[in-house]
């Protein structure tokens, strides 16, 4: 059994039984790129001036990355192609995942584009993958790797993710789209439920397959002629209104600590905290709220409250989200961030902090992950698509 997953930033191979890593080389360059440059400049903003003009900046070594491996698909070379961000950067890269000194390959970088999740046809080596072009929209796209080429397939004030190629037609794309909803003023007001989209280059006809007003379906995937997604309630329980009552002095205390703890910096260049350490440091996942698939999880919350149901094998997913068989809704596995399907028809699924493969309604726990969101097998369509022959 050999896939692909992602763990935190690190691009890794399972093959069995055995982990691979490999960091992404453009994202450490990235990060030592820019505290270089911060350090070149600090002299601008230290000293007693700038703590008079209150123009005090973090130092080098404090500067923070919202770094994020989008999506990894395995190739028929057996490179790993991988989509990427950092901060304000996005792009998308092939390495070989064994050799951790070779140099990686660029397919493309930008600064106003995010390069999210998708699918790589591994006979065409074409890349469906999501482009996000400004804070609410996103469309879907085809690379072709070969030539470099690419073109968008949808458009519109909607977020259109997670495409998946049909194995029998790579004209035919499966994706999630989400409609924008906004104020009578224009101004953003939230998004309906995702549903899955049915896409047909050839034809130029998009029709829906899956839409509820109760829930969001995500990440579709075809196999044997049956569509899988992962199904997640359109609204997640509320908190307790009480709960939240008795909390608000201590958030309120909270709130005054971090405000004084910025003031005091500001005009002294130090932390209250003991050593001045920059609180994001050796902070674990399973600590933070995050944004996953669309959705905000309180991670630590979740990882409590799956503990006490299944003493073992728990990740950091709410147990709401269920891998399922969309026609028959069928429930395959709850607590599911992402999965796949492999050539034999293995699953293969993970909850955030574990990796399992399903096969006859068994599941086994292959490997422990620190952060891991996306997991990706080798895919491949009977027939190329036609987009890149006009």
């Amino acid at each position: 059994m050999k896939f692909l997953f992602s763990d935190g930033t690190d691009i890794c191979v399972y093959e069995d039984g055995k982990v691979t890593k490999r960091g992404s080389k453009f994202i450490e360059k990235f990060k030592t790129a820019s505290i270089n440059v911060e350090r070149a400049k600090s002299w601008k903003h230290s000293g007693e001036g700038a703590r008079f003009r209150g123009d005090v900046h973090p130092d080098a070594e404090d500067l923070t990355f919202n770094e994020n491996i989008n999506g990894v698909y395995p190739d028929k070379d057996g490179q790993a192609v991988y989509s990427f961000s950092v901060n304000n950067t996005s792009g998308i890269y092939k390495l070989n995942p064994y050799d951790e000194k070779g140099e990686e390959t660029h397919v493309i970088n930008s600064i106003e584009y995010e390069f999210a999740g998708g699918c790589l046809d591994t006979r065409a080596n074409i890349l469906a993958t999501s482009v996000r072009r400004n804070s609410f929209n996103s469309d879907i796209a085809l690379f072709d790797l070969n030539s470099g080429d690419w073109r968008t397939l949808t458009e519109g004030d909607t977020l259109d993710e997670d495409p998946f190629i049909c194995p029998e037609d790579g004209n035919i794309i499966y994706f999630i789209s989400r409609g924008v909803g906004r104020d009578m003023n224009g101004a953003f007001a939230g998004y309906s439920p995702a549903g899955i989209c049915k896409l047909n280059i050839s034809a130029l006809d998009i029709e829906e397959v899956a839409v509820s007003n109760k829930y969001s379906y995500i990440k579709p995937v075809e196999y044997g002629g049956k569509l899988y997604a992962i199904k997640i309630p359109a609204k997640e329980k509320k908190p307790n209104p009480i709960i939240e009552i008795l909390l608000i002095p201590f958030r309120i205390i909270q709130a005054i600590a971090n405000f004084v703890n910025v003031f005091v910096r500001a005009f002294t260049g130090k932390s209250l905290a003991s050593g001045g350490s920059n609180p994001a440091k050796g902070r674990e996942y399973d600590s933070r709220k995050e944004y996953i698939k669309g959705n905000l999880i309180n991670a630590d919350k979740e990882m409590k409250r799956n503990a006490k149901k299944n003493k073992s094998d728990y990740g950091f997913i709410p147990l709401t989200w269920k891998l399922v068989e969309v026609e028959s809704d069928k429930i395959i596995k709850s607590g599911i961030a992402d999965f796949d399907i492999l050539p034999d028809g293995t699953i293969i699924a993970t909850n955030g902090k574990r990796i399992f493969s399903i096969r006859d309604e068994k599941s086994t726990k292959l490997c422990d992950a620190e952060c891991c969101l996306c997991v990706a097998g080798e895919h491949s369509s009977e027939k190329k698509s036609d987009l890149f022959e006009f």
